[in-house]
């Protein structure tokens, strides 16, 4: 599904490749149970370098900036990125790449426990490896938001972005552990929120989808996008506002499908897609990830 790309647009995706070992489950046990489950595959995960790997589907310029360290799984992912070609724009021996267990029950859905790395140990003098004005749209993951890499992070994107640039951003599935200040630096930073239901729950509880994205949207005064599972995602940008529904698909399992709509989302807006287009796009790629195991996807 390559396409022609519409404009000269640049896209940095900033965040963490991890790796992902992925083991399906009857169900989750319960504590002090043992369950017996089947290792389906290892692989390099990590929603940066998920998102990356559909943006590069789509022929679009982009850059990769996710750390590497030192240590047997940041060998996996240098090698990785080495077969893909994908340039690798940070590496620090401090500590190895993090990792984590994705246990799949069998209606598809995907619980991780997650042993972080130096993905979440981000430092003001990598930026210095690269200039941020010269990207028109730059991702940012929640995951590496927690803490202090967090400040760093989001006043280092902030202060350093050009002034047209968007930030595209995922809070994820822990952003009720991301501080005030960070959330507020992020959310005003020219910012469009993709997001799932439950993520924005967390930011507006005790709202329905519509009034909280709206709420979203009236604090960082661009578009929200909020994933629904099944019943497709709801967006809301200065003019429009509605649900994109989605096609009903066989689920294998969940993982990346999120990452997938983001990815496609913003391929559809650095191809001047609107934002509901671009929603659109983003349903009709997450649904052919959930269609099949692990994150990575050719479309």
């Amino acid at each position: 599904m390559v396409q022609n790309q519409a404009q000269n647009s640049h896209v940095l995706i900033v965040g963490a490749a991890v790796i992902d070992i992925i083991v399906r489950v009857e169900r989750l046990p319960q504590t002090g149970e043992d369950v017996y489950g089947n290792h389906e595959t290892t692989m390099v995960g990590g929603c940066a370098y998920n998102v990356q790997q559909v943006i590069q589907q789509f022929g679009l310029k982009n850059t990769l900036f996710v750390p590497i360290g030192k240590g047997p799984y940041a060998d996996i992912i240098r090698e990785q990125l080495s077969k893909k070609d994908i340039p690798m724009m940070l590496e620090d021996p401090s500590q190895d790449n993090g990792w984590n267990i994705s246990f799949v029950e069998a209606d598809g859905e995907r619980t991780f426990l997650t042993v972080p790395g130096i993905e979440t140990c981000w430092k003001k003098e990598w930026f210095n490896l690269i200039h941020l004005a010269d990207y028109d749209f730059i991702y940012v993951s929640g995951y590496e938001l927690e803490g202090a890499s967090g400040e760093v992070l989001a006043t280092e994107i902030k202060n350093r972005k050009a002034p047209h640039a968007k930030v595209i951003f995922d809070p994820g599935p822990r952003v009720s552990f991301l501080s005030k200040s960070v959330l507020d630096c992020m959310l005003s930073a020219g910012t469009i929120v993709h997001c799932n239901r439950d993520e924005l729950m967390a930011l507006f509880p005790n709202h329905d989808v519509e009034e909280a994205a709206n709420e979203l949207a009236g604090v960082t005064g661009e578009a929200v996008v909020v994933t629904m599972g099944k019943k497709g995602c709801y967006f809301v940008d200065k003019n429009h506002a509605g649900i994109i529904p989605v096609e009903k698909v066989q689920v294998v399992d969940t993982i990346g499908a999120g990452d997938s709509h983001t990815g496609a989302f913003i391929s559809g807006l650095v191809q001047g897609l609107s934002i509901e287009a671009a929603c659109q796009l983003g349903n009709d790629i997450s649904a052919k990830v959930i269609q099949q195991s692990g994150g990575a996807c050719e479309i």
